[in-house]
């Protein structure tokens, strides 16, 4: 029997990856496309941010390098600064969803790879939200981040369940495989209506 439901964070509860339309973005500064993921996150130190090994300021001096190199110094702060004040968008479905879950007596919870203070910011940019959950987890707290199966251990443990009692969703699908290799009912996460599908084939009144 499913007793909880854990969802990764953006792409998911987000209806971007981050939150951020990249594709606006981009067209807005006349950018090519990919280059807000591949600065901010990939030729960045974000993957030393999100568990915890390098401090926030580190982090964005490591994504205004990357972005000068292409557009120079001046307008990497500009386009920064537009990137941090971009409005973050919630599925509203999936918000919908996390509430039926809950009133039906599943615990639900939020497993993110971040950087360090996720819930600080949830409550200021979403007040309300992080009430929704029993439970709210980010890398950059823990200091260990997915696929290490350690993260939803430590998440099953705090809920008190069985990886046979648990979903999670995600929308990387080698993090659903990795839920699945240590027991939960891992699904790849593609948008509300296949997912409300999967929870459904596993007993999950949706």
């Amino acid at each position: 029997m499913i007793k909880a439901v854990f969802f990764d964070f953006g792409g998911v509860l987000l209806q971007h990856a981050d939150g951020v339309n990249h594709k606006e973005l981009e067209a807005i500064h006349a950018l090519p496309p990919r280059t807000l993921l591949e600065c901010v996150y990939i030729e960045s130190r974000y993957m030393d941010h999100q568990v915890g090994a390098c401090t926030e300021e580190e982090w964005i001096e490591s994504v205004l390098s990357a972005l000068a190199k292409r557009v120079g110094r001046t307008r990497a702060e500009e386009i920064w600064s537009a990137f941090e004040q971009a409005e973050r968008e919630l599925n509203p479905d999936m918000i919908d969803l996390v509430r039926r879950l809950r009133a039906a007596g599943y615990k639900v919870g939020i497993i993110s790879n971040t950087t360090p203070g996720m819930a600080e910011r949830l409550s200021e940019r979403f007040p309300g939200f992080s009430a929704m959950f029993d439970d709210i987890l980010g890398s950059g707290d823990l200091k260990m981040a997915k696929p290490d199966p350690a993260i939803w251990r430590y998440a099953m443990e705090r809920m008190n369940v069985e990886p046979e009692e648990s979903v999670f969703a995600d929308d990387m699908r080698s993090y659903a495989a990795a839920a699945r290799e240590i027991g939960m009912h891992g699904f790849h996460f593609t948008g509300y209506e296949q997912f409300a599908a999967d929870l459904r084939s596993i007993g999950v009144e949706v």
